[in-house]
């Protein structure tokens, strides 16, 4: 059988996380499925050590081991894992032992430094998950975002590669790769409970940053480009998000029609998560501003999770369409008028839409797919 390490990023994020764990726990799940005896390993620094109410706290009281332990225990992996702590755990070296014979490391937004334990497996792999961001902040920022060490890396901006993307490059072969899902943990939904199109946000995330004489910004750029969407469309509007509702937006898109709520109620436990999401008529977004300005062709890591649950996925273009299909249980807009047409066609025929984004989920983000594809590149 062949070993993998998988570096993820789970306990840095232990709150409020089903879809940050998600992300990671895919993967995971995927080189699982695909045959592999997968070990997870992740780092996190003593200072992050948080308790539920957001306090700093030992180890052993903390949110972060308490989600940690809690994810591996219900996906299969309690003795295959290793939270280290600024570097150290009592199992270093049974984490060592394992590299030093396995024949992949997965290290998922490089989050994984640690060179005695990247040095050890047989190929490196460097996964860039938040692709023209990562780019730009290593070349002109100089943050180091680990790409050091790695012998290939392949990234979920499907456009990274071509000369059209507008994002630095770093000198280095970017390969494109689907987002995998687990289609079992993640089962199609023929009928939609909710009313409205939902998506679930940071709405402000991080800061933006500059290239070449253009800024590349968050979500909330985006969002504002649509705030009179709910007057063009028959369909309702849900963001979970984490504006609280004293703060300015907040009133200003209630009173345009949105339906905000906390993103805190539906993100914590995964299933409640889930329910969420395939309760909803499907999922709208737009991308973040960065991902559109640089046309690098990101494709989020909840989309794959809506499909397969049957939910019809609307989110902006970023040059995604020219990778994957659009029109039917997957649909592109570019502004606000193709927005409320993308919207209004889902609601003219849902079952319809519904079906087309399971069979998208199935045939190209199915989770042995994905790795099967993501080796055949190797």
């Amino acid at each position: 059988m062949p070993k993998i390490v998988i570096g993820v990023g789970i306990a840095n994020y232990p709150v409020h996380s089903a879809g940050n764990t998600w992300a990671f726990l895919n993967w995971a799940l995927a080189f699982r499925a695909g045959g592999w005896d997968v070990w997870l390993v992740e780092n996190l620094a003593a200072e992050k050590l948080r308790d539920a109410a957001g306090q700093p706290a030992a180890l052993a009281q903390s949110a972060n081991l308490a989600h940690w332990q809690r994810t591996m225990r219900e996906f299969g992996f309690a003795e295959c894992q290793t939270l280290l702590v600024d570097g150290q755990s009592p199992d270093r070296e049974k984490l060592l032992d394992f590299a030093a014979g396995s024949d992949l490391l997965l290290n998922l937004s490089g989050l994984l430094r640690d060179r005695e334990i990247l040095r050890r497996p047989r190929r490196r792999i460097y996964a860039d998950l938040d692709p023209a961001f990562t780019q730009i902040w290593q070349e002109v920022y100089h943050v180091d975002m680990g790409l050091a060490g790695h012998d290939v890396f392949f990234t979920v901006g499907l456009q990274l590669p071509s000369p059209r993307c507008r994002a630095p490059r770093l000198g280095i072969e970017w390969r494109p790769t689907l987002w995998p899902v687990n289609l079992e943990y993640w089962p199609f939904h023929p009928v939609a409970d909710g009313d409205a199109f939902a998506t679930v946000t940071h709405w402000y995330a991080y800061g933006s940053v500059e290239y070449q004489g253009e800024w590349y910004d968050n979500k909330a750029v985006e969002f504002e480009r649509l705030i009179d969407l709910p007057a063009r469309t028959r369909a309702r509007l849900e963001i979970a998000g984490d504006l609280p509702p004293e703060h300015e937006d907040y009133r200003r898109y209630t009173d345009k029609g949105w339906r905000l709520s906390a993103a805190a109620t539906v993100s914590g436990a995964w299933r409640t998560y889930r329910d969420f999401l395939a309760s909803s008529k499907g999922e709208f977004s737009p991308a973040k501003h960065g991902y559109v300005r640089s046309r690098c062709g990101w494709f989020g890591d909840r989309s794959p999770c809506c499909l397969a649950l049957g939910c019809p996925v609307i989110v902006q273009e970023t040059g995604w369409s020219e990778v994957l299909p659009a029109g039917e249980g997957l649909l592109p807009f570019t502004d606000i008028a193709s927005a409320a047409r993308a919207l209004d066609a889902v609601l003219a025929d849902e079952a319809r839409h519904r079906r087309a984004a399971r069979r998208i989920a199935e045939e190209f983000f199915d989770a042995k797919k994905v790795v099967a594809r993501l080796l055949d590149r190797l």
